[in-house]
C-alpha cells in the first residue's frame, strides 16, 4: 500500500505544477538523502501561491481552480499521506516559483512498535 499512496502524493504535487505553468516554463525535481531520509522538491514556474491563499492550500476541498477542474482534495489528500508515513510537507512560493519539499523517513515506527522499511521488494517505492 504504501508504494500506492506514495505514487499519490507525487502525481498529485507533478500534476497541479504542470497545471500551474502556462505556456513555456519549468518544472523542476530534486531527490536526495536529507536527515536520515528521503527529500523530494517539486518546483515549478507558473506564477506563485498568492500569501493569503498559502495557509490554506492543504485543507480538504479548498481550491483556487475553476469549477469541474478540481475538487480541492489532492493537496489535502497528499499532505494526510505524508504524515501517516512519518513524513513532513513544507511549501514556499516566492516571485512566481513555487516549491513543495516532501521529506520521508527511510524507516518508520508503526503503531504496533516495529520498524520497517519503505518498500521490501528491492527497495524501490
Amino acid at each position: 500500500m504504501l508504494s500506492g499512496e506514495i505514487n499519490q502524493v507525487f502525481m498529485n504535487l507533478l500534476s497541479n505544477a504542470c497545471q500551474a505553468i502556462s505556456g513555456p516554463g519549468r518544472l523542476r525535481l530534486q531527490i536526495g538523502a536529507c536527515d536520515g531520509g528521503v527529500r523530494v522538491r517539486v518546483e515549478d514556474s507558473g506564477g506563485g501561491i498568492p500569501p493569503n491563499t498559502l495557509p490554506h492550500i492543504f485543507e480538504p476541498f479548498f481550491t483556487t481552480k475553476e469549477a469541474g477542474v478540481g475538487t480541492g482534495l489532492g493537496l489535502a489528500i497528499t499532505s494526510n499521506i505524508v504524515s501517516k508515513h512519518g513524513g513532513r510537507i513544507d511549501v514556499v512560493s516566492v516571485d512566481g516559483t513555487t516549491e513543495f519539499a516532501v521529506w520521508l523517513p527511510l524507516r518508520q515506527e508503526e503503531a504496533s512498535g516495529r520498524t520497517t522499511a519503505p518498500d521490501p521488494e528491492g527497495g524501490r517505492w
